[in-house]
């Protein structure tokens, strides 16, 4: 949103608040842009367990909100749905500041659901979300990705070979994932001797999946190479035949930009908000789903051989999977803050 924001309008001035002990508050100066951290703490899970959590530290972080936002004084604030944006939009209202939430997933969070009725606008990423709001006003602009998957979109050729499959679990992996993939590659590989496999197992299990991989006579380095992460998301998914991954809603918007057929196997927890997620790219042809109490190395085989050795099962994904994107959500997203912050004015 930072880079479409600017490129609109060079001096637009972006700061981000985030919860002060979470991996924003390293992430967002690593990427240039001004960070403020509350001191919210995390929420737990449940419902059951962050009501009350949320209840006893919001009048000492709307202590924290209101002080930023009379500090700072913005035009309009952008909140993406964690608690921490309940007391920033909160004291954005207080001083009759227009806030546009930002819904990825599907089934808006709870967050969403209280404050829906409360602020200008919702900007969903999925057209069904406006049902699940009856009381908002809700735009749906598509989910945001970044410029380098934007410039990428509409262009879903077959890469050349080999075949490079693509297994990504998010920024801290999928360990379900990361187990079920090492027992399929012997099979894969044996069938698809020319296959390359990019493994982007997270930080806390790379080491675990390289030793294992060393263990079962895996050719690591070379078809199969495994990393805890990379920065060049973009080219990777390019470079991709098929990505196996969760089905988180900025994730699905990136690979749809680049039109690449996926196999989902969704997150089971947060409310089975992923679940929903995938759905929509399953209807359209664009995903296989296997749920991940499902997930075995026999199913994981199946589903990326399918693709794999049908050049035209894979065109028919691929264009299923393009017809999904939306390269211009943050612009559309950029034009609807900068037309709130106006009449702001």
């Amino acid at each position: 949103m930072a880079e479409a924001l600017r490129q609109t309008d060079p001096g637009a001035v972006v700061t981000y608040v985030g919860r002060a002990d979470g991996p924003e508050a390293t992430l967002v100066p690593e990427a240039g842009l001004e960070f403020r951290g509350l001191r919210l703490g995390s929420m737990g899970s449940s419902a059951r367990s962050s009501a009350p959590r949320l209840a006893l530290r919001l009048p000492l972080a709307y202590g924290q909100a209101a002080r930023l936002v009379r500090s700072f004084r913005p035009q309009v604030v952008l909140a993406t749905g964690g608690y921490v944006c309940v007391p920033v939009a909160l004291a954005a209202r207080r001083r009759r500041v227009p806030v546009v939430l930002l819904e990825q997933n599907l089934l808006p969070g709870r967050a969403v659901q209280w404050l829906a009725p409360r602020v200008q606008r919702v900007a969903s990423s999925f057209a069904a979300t406006a049902a699940l709001l009856p009381r908002a006003r809700v735009v749906c602009t598509g989910n945001p990705v970044r410029l380098s998957f934007a410039e990428l979109a509409g262009r879903p050729q077959l890469p050349e070979v080999p075949p490079t499959l693509l297994v990504m679990g998010g920024s801290q992996g999928a360990r379900r994932v990361n187990e079920v993939l090492l027992d399929a590659l012997p099979t894969l590989l044996r069938k698809l001797p020319q296959l390359k496999v990019v493994h982007l197992t997270g930080p806390t299990d790379f080491d675990q999946v390289v030793a294992a991989a060393k263990e079962a006579g895996l050719p690591v380095g070379a078809a199969y190479q495994p990393s805890p992460f990379v920065s060049d998301v973009a080219e990777r998914l390019a470079a991709a035949s098929l990505v196996v991954m969760r089905a988180g809603g900025s994730s699905l918007a990136e690979v749809a930009c680049l039109g690449r057929p996926m196999v989902l196997v969704p997150y089971p927890h947060a409310s089975e908000h992923q679940s929903a997620n995938a759905e929509p790219f399953e209807e359209a042809g664009a995903a296989s789903v296997i749920a991940d109490q499902d997930l075995t190395a026999p199913l994981l085989e199946a589903a990326v051989l399918q693709v794999l050795e049908d050049p035209g099962r894979w065109r028919t994904m691929a264009t299923a999977s393009s017809s999904m994107a939306r390269p211009e959500a943050a612009h559309d997203v950029a034009a609807l803050l900068q037309q709130l912050a106006g009449r702001s004015r």
